[in-house]
């Protein structure tokens, strides 16, 4: 019975099993949160040029980022998956997935004898921590497509080296080179790591032929030069052809900032920052003892699900009863962990760009070194700890670490879906549609993990209607980023050049936004809101530029529910935009229903200015004991702030509402409620 056990934790280790333990810690990883994530970033660029431009449209998006083949690739996956949510957060992790298992597999034929330290390189590398953005699935997902293809080449490399069919070693090769011109020509991100598969062929060949260093060395090196002849035409295609297509976003300008002894001095500065960051910078950023806060139910949960991991491994290793050391292949592995580390270093340093940068979005060029780290750091601990349970220990505490990072994580993630998706729903409820050629104007960044780019873009999927990209149809202008005062309200057309889209319009075609925060709705800002204290003070200067008539107020446009869903939560603001939408339309016996039903389903006011609407359209119907009783309640909220505000929102009934008796009436009493509070 203890024999059938310790067999069945021997395959789960490294065996026939061992897949579904690799799907067991990654799932314990990345599942918690998948449903709850979005997309972000250049997510939206890749969906709106898709989804509005067709193929074409992605692949004018990969010529200006540099990266047709990439672009042509994505479009294809496109095809397949559709612009849901769910099917790209997993095809990304299944790429993740497939590059650990295949590293299994790679280490596994090299060094036989390490199986257990192959096991725990490829489970490390499928979790690996530090690298904060897993959940932007698009822009992200080749790079993981590509480790497990440069993965998969070097594998076929190695079986083709080790085959003893003439027919099999020539075939293995040659999906060897396609594999090799796949990976080099999508992104570049591996350029350098293609080096390692040199000292690979050596090993393999000493391994084989037991032969001296000069004649292995020989022999790996007529075996790669059909490798460096494919190397040599990426990188011509790359930074010779390319460039002619569109100015190179990416350009290696290292030799020409740096010359002499500073570029020496330059070259070890960022060597050693890229080192420094590899070895405890990853960890440090991981756990991130400064924001560590465990009466958070998120780092609760990241807690859990990484001691969770420790467990199994530290339960699998002391089950299966599996030996951990080998040494005359430690020296080996160690040097090809090193050089791949090493080796991936070099896209980064390349561009200047270091990942220990205060920028979160730097850490993305360790990418290319994480590979190589996993094998190093599990290779040295098994070699430093030679006590079996000590040893197995140590693996069980670092197996808790990137869990615990990646749960944390896709919290943040989490959150800044929710935030866009209160901003793209809230905006539709007040914007069923909006006119071709509309700027809207906003006061910030839509949510985190956003940027100017990737607003814009998703505004172009909200409302564009497949006619194409060229020129942008719409675009979300943040005044965070400029000041566009010097275009609205005078004869200069709105102009922006982002990425690949450009967009202009002439002034006057603008729409005025609040994106919700501090407790508020998102807000279409008008002649009502000069006087609004919550609105940031940039905006103020563009509310007379307010145009509503670029609203198309009957149109039966929806959102793509693939990408948005089909609807969000009925809160207040649900209500709130509806019922100033219906305002717009002069159906005043409309957002008084809402206010109603709202107050049926006892949903509160989620803020005393966002009574406008209710107090308007009781004002036009008449119902002037309910316009008095909603200022009081809007008004005693917080009656110093607002007092400019209601007396102006009266000041506008008493203006519009045709005269009679009881308005009259009631203007004097709302303006007695305004001032008993001063």
């Amino acid at each position: 019975m203890n024999s059938k056990r310790t067999n069945f934790y021997t395959e789960l280790l490294f065996g026939k099993l061992f897949p579904l333990l690799l799907l067991a810690v990654m799932a314990c990883t990345y599942a918690i949160q998948l449903p709850q994530l979005g997309f972000y970033l250049d997510d939206w660029v890749s969906i709106a040029a898709y989804d509005q431009g067709g193929e074409e449209g992605l692949l004018s998006f990969g010529i200006n980022d540099s990266r047709p083949f990439a672009a042509w690739i994505t479009a294809k996956f496109f095809v397949i998956l559709g612009t849901g949510i769910l099917p790209w957060q997993l095809t990304t992790l299944f790429w993740r997935y497939a590059a650990a298992f295949t590293t299994f597999g790679l280490i596994s034929s090299v060094w036989p004898r390490r199986k257990v330290t192959a096991s725990l390189i490829a489970l490390l590398f499928g979790i690996f921590p530090y690298f904060r953005h897993q959940a932007i699935c698009i822009a992200y997902f080749m790079i993981f497509m590509q480790y497990f293809v440069i993965i998969l080449s070097f594998l076929l490399t190695v079986k083709a080296l080790q085959a003893k069919s003439r027919n099999i070693k020539v075939l293995l090769f040659f999906f060897s080179y396609l594999t090799s011109i796949f990976h080099l020509a999508c992104l570049e991100y591996y350029l350098s790591l293609e080096a390692a598969r040199l000292l690979l062929i050596y090993i393999v060949v000493r391994k084989r032929d037991n032969a001296s260093f000069g004649k292995t060395a020989k022999k790996a090196i007529l075996t790669y030069i059909p490798y460096a002849l494919i190397l040599i035409f990426i990188l011509f295609y790359r930074f010779v052809y390319i460039p002619t297509l569109s100015a190179d976003v990416r350009e290696v300008n290292i030799f020409e900032k740096y010359s002499g002894l500073n570029f020496v001095w330059h070259i070890l500065g960022s060597f050693l920052q890229y080192l420094t960051e590899s070895t405890f910078g990853v960890w440090y950023r991981s756990i991130n003892p400064s924001q560590l806060d465990l009466t958070m139910r998120s780092t609760q949960l990241a807690l859990a699900a990484g001691l969770l991991t420790g467990v199994i491994i530290f339960f699998v290793l002391q089950k299966s009863r599996s030996e951990l050391h080998a040494e005359q292949d430690d020296s080996e592995l160690l040097i090809f962990g090193a050089v791949a580390m090493l080796l991936g270093f070099l896209p980064g340093m390349a561009i200047d760009i270091s990942p220990a940068s205060e920028s979160i979005y730097h850490d993305r060029y360790l990418i290319p070194s994480l590979w190589g780290i996993a094998i190093l750091v599990i290779t040295l601990i098994t070699l430093a700890f030679k006590n079996k349970i000590i040893c197995r220990l140590v693996l069980a505490v670092l197996f808790t670490i990137p869990p615990f990072f990646q749960i944390q994580n896709a919290y943040y993630y989490r959150y800044a879906w929710k935030y866009q998706q209160q901003f793209q729903w809230q905006l539709k409820w007040r914007v069923p549609d909006i006119a071709e050629n509309t700027a809207v104007i906003g006061d910030g960044v839509i949510a985190p993990f956003m940027g100017g780019w990737a607003d814009g873009s998703m505004l172009i999927e909200m409302y564009g209607k497949r006619k194409g990209i060229d020129p942008a149809p719409y675009w979300y202008f943040n005044i965070g980023e400029d000041n566009y005062l010097s275009a609205v309200g005078t004869e200069n057309p709105i102009y922006i050049q982002s990425k690949m889209y450009e967009f202009s319009t002439p002034s006057n075609n603008t729409i005025i936004v609040t994106k919700p925060e501090y407790g508020r709705c998102l807000w279409l800002v008008d002649e009502a809101d000069i006087d609004n204290p919550l609105l940031e003070p940039g905006i103020r200067p563009y509310i007379p530029y307010q145009n509503k008539s670029r609203i198309i107020y009957d149109s039966d446009h929806i959102l793509p529910p693939a990408v948005f869903g089909t609807d969000y939560v009925h809160d207040w603001c649900y209500y709130f935009e509806k019922a100033d939408l219906a305002c717009d339309m002069q159906n005043y016996e409309e957002a008084l229903r809402l206010f109603d039903e709202a107050a049926a389903k006892n949903i509160r006011v989620g803020n005393g200015i966002e009574l406008r609407p209710f107090i308007k359209s009781a004002a036009f119907t008449g119902e002037w004991d309910k316009a008095l009783d909603w200022t009081n309640a809007g008004y005693s909220a917080a009656p110093e702030a607002t007092s400019d505000y209601f007396e102006n929102l009266w000041e506008i009934i008493d203006r519009d509402v045709p005269p009679s008796p009881e308005k009259s009436e009631a203007v004097i009493k709302a303006k007695e409620i305004i001032s008993s509070g001063k």
